[in-house]
């Protein structure tokens, strides 16, 4: 490989790490993540998933979570899995703000996360917290949809699965009833009864 074409492919390889830990993707662990000094202030991440929002004509879905967080994972397990991943990616602009770390991992954080979490309902939310935002920047739902206004965090049985639903059916206008039905499917087969 020509000189010119290995530094090619090591900024295309450079450029993909540095959009996965801009949240595209990526999970709350930190994975991506843990190579890079510094993740980019939250504002950024969230600007840019705004700017693709709009480009797209979507939501933004906003997980605060942590590499400690069990349910943070369960979370992005959803939003990646096979059986309902396009139907996330149609709907919604994904993004991982991490927070809350321990001490030993405060490097993962997003900068501003935490701010950008208490600004948006979660200061007294636990992990995952997430937030939908419109194109414009508008909050239109968030997770603190539990009977006593609490946050709901990922839904471990069918009572939390209702008002998970039920988010989705307030912040995706446009989930087809299919698409609702396989991401039933899929929660009925990831929860506890």
């Amino acid at each position: 490989m020509g000189e010119s074409r290995r530094i090619t492919f090591g900024l295309a390889v450079f450029a993909f790490a540095v959009t996965t830990a801009c949240g595209d993707g990526t999970s709350a662990s930190g994975d991506a993540r843990s190579a890079l000094s510094t993740p980019p202030p939250a504002a950024t991440v969230v600007s840019n998933a705004l700017q693709t929002a709009a480009a797209g004509n979507k939501i933004v879905l906003i997980e605060f979570g942590a590499s400690w967080c069990s349910w943070c994972r369960r979370f992005d397990a959803f939003v990646h899995s096979p059986e309902v991943s396009s139907i996330v990616a149609a709907n919604y602009v994904v993004v991982n703000l991490v927070v809350q770390e321990r001490d030993d991992k405060k490097a993962l954080e997003h900068p501003g996360g935490q701010d950008v979490m208490d600004k948006w309902g979660g200061a007294k939310a636990g992990l995952p917290f997430y937030v939908f935002l419109d194109a414009h920047g508008q909050k239109i739902g968030d997770s603190n949809v539990m009977p006593d206004g609490g946050n709901l965090g990922f839904p471990g049985n069918p009572k939390e699965a209702e008002l998970f639903l039920g988010l989705l059916d307030k912040t995706a206008p446009r989930l087809a009833a299919a698409d609702r039905a396989q991401i039933v499917s899929y929660l009925q087969a990831n929860i506890k009864s």
